[in-house]
């Protein structure tokens, strides 16, 4: 069976522990704990009828209320298949020679880099300095040559935030070099204002990807978009295979924009439970929690703990709880794991079993 390096793969460890998936509690996947939209469903079932019919190749209705919610032109988003669609078809779509990765990070960007024929190089953050990316050597860095530059923000898995001023200073060096600025904000809407979209009208090298998995808690519709300069769009647009989005898919993304006490209830109770989480977890002998501005965690693990990484999942695994081993990002070693912000009790669960693996 292929190796795969994502989180949230329920029906497999279900498959491969012999546990309900119903009994599983996933910390592997970054899900919004309060679930999709409250009205969603019916959404979806009064827009039932829509499979009848081929989806809106351009997605306009999604896209209207995308350019509504942010306050950007139509002509700037293009919608997709998830975010991993474009995280393919950059690549695709620019060609790039060679690429820069900001890592630790999504193991997506090299693979869709590498189908392209790029040559990838990394630029790994500090350990010493909690992740937290030197942007002065960031910057150095950029001017021995490349065609682009993917960096993560909030990064996964450290959950770093980096600010907006400091990131524009990593696009503005980009446009110096002719580098295109890929800038993935899939975790972003718990820290909106950070946002560099609208930046997209000061730099042309600029390439924000946006995803609804993880916020609006529906990772199964498969819904992301790039908001980027009207040209950039336009090229992405002409490789873009059709029909990629489905119609419910369509339909159920634009009502939840719509949304807007969700939106904050989700913003303030992915607050309160990280800071309780991180809190927790910081008072089991040998975890050492970083601070995160996203709905996760990543966790280090000093020699008290009896257990690597990727041990520590396998034996919460048949508890039927599920961690992200970290041990498969780049230049992370075997002692870090990354757990997603759940629900109240389930947190608690968490971390009751983990105090007994630190005994």
């Amino acid at each position: 069976m292929m190796k795969r390096d994502h989180g949230g793969n329920v029906s497999e460890i279900s498959r491969i522990y012999g546990i309900d998936e119903d009994k599983i509690i996933d910390f592997s996947a970054n899900i919004n704990p309060l679930g999709y939209p409250p009205g969603l469903k019916k959404t979806m079932i009064k827009e039932f009828d829509s499979v009848l019919n081929y989806p809106d190749i351009d997605s306009f209705e999604l896209v209207s209320g995308l350019s509504e919610y942010h306050n950007i032109g139509q002509d700037y988003i293009i919608v997709g298949n998830g975010s991993t669609e474009f995280i393919y078809s950059i690549p695709l779509t620019f060609k790039p020679q060679k690429a820069l990765i900001v890592t630790p990070a999504f193991s997506e960007y090299e693979n869709g880099l590498r189908l392209a024929g790029t040559k990838v190089s990394y630029f790994q953050t500090d350990e010493k300095a909690d992740f937290s990316p030197d942007i002065a050597r960031l910057c150095k860095r950029l001017r021995e040559g490349f065609d682009i530059v993917c960096f993560c923000n909030p990064a996964n898995p450290t959950g770093v935030l980096t600010s907006k001023d400091e990131l524009c200073r990593v696009i503005a060096c980009a446009a110096k070099t002719g580098a295109l600025a890929v800038i993935d904000e899939a975790f972003i809407d718990f820290v909106e204002e950070e946002s560099v979209k609208k930046e997209i009208l000061r730099f042309s090298n600029l390439i924000v990807l946006r995803s609804m998995t993880k916020f609006f808690g529906i990772p199964g519709l498969r819904i992301g978009y790039v908001i980027a300069s009207a040209p950039c769009i336009a090229k992405i647009r002409k490789i873009k295979a059709p029909w990629t989005v489905n119609s419910l898919g369509q339909k159920v993304a634009a009502y939840a924009f719509s949304d807007r006490d969700y939106i904050r209830d989700t913003r303030q109770y992915v607050t309160n439970e990280r800071e309780f989480l991180t809190a927790a977890l910081n008072e089991i002998p040998g975890l050492k929690p970083y601070e995160s501005a996203a709905n996760y965690i990543l966790v280090f693990m000093d020699s008290r703990i009896g257990l690597n990484s990727t041990e520590l999942k396998d034996h919460l695994s048949w508890e039927g709880i599920l961690i992200r081993d970290c041990s498969t990002f780049q230049g992370m070693g075997d002692r870090y794991f990354r757990v997603a912000v759940k629900k109240h009790e389930q947190n608690m669960i968490l971390i009751e079993k983990l105090k007994w693996v630190a005994k």
